[in-house]
């Protein structure tokens, strides 16, 4: 019997709050990647706009989840003019 989850995250991680902090990451996480593909810069150029170092761009580019909070990703993405905005749902 298998079971179906909602995301990735809801398989790999048990505990409902880590999850959702897992999935807002990589969603931020894809939207600063998009970023440095669309701009056509280098991972240096696209660091220095965004705020950060090229180490720690790479790991956002390399998906390092582990390495990316939620307030740096958020910083980066407002550093290049991008508004993020949250949505939340209560659980019926």
């Amino acid at each position: 019997m298998s079971q179906e989850y909602a995301s990735v995250w809801d398989a790999i991680e048990k505990d409902a709050v880590k999850a959702a902090n897992l999935k807002l990451r990589s969603q931020l996480m894809m939207e600063v990647s998009e970023y440095v593909k669309q701009s056509g810069l280098t991972q240096s150029q696209a660091a220095e706009k965004l705020g950060t170092t090229q180490p720690r761009l790479n790991d956002v580019l390399k998906g390092r989840i582990e390495k990316c909070t939620v307030d740096r990703l958020v910083n980066m993405l407002a550093a290049v003019g991008c508004k993020v905005k949250l949505s939340v749902s209560h659980a019926a």
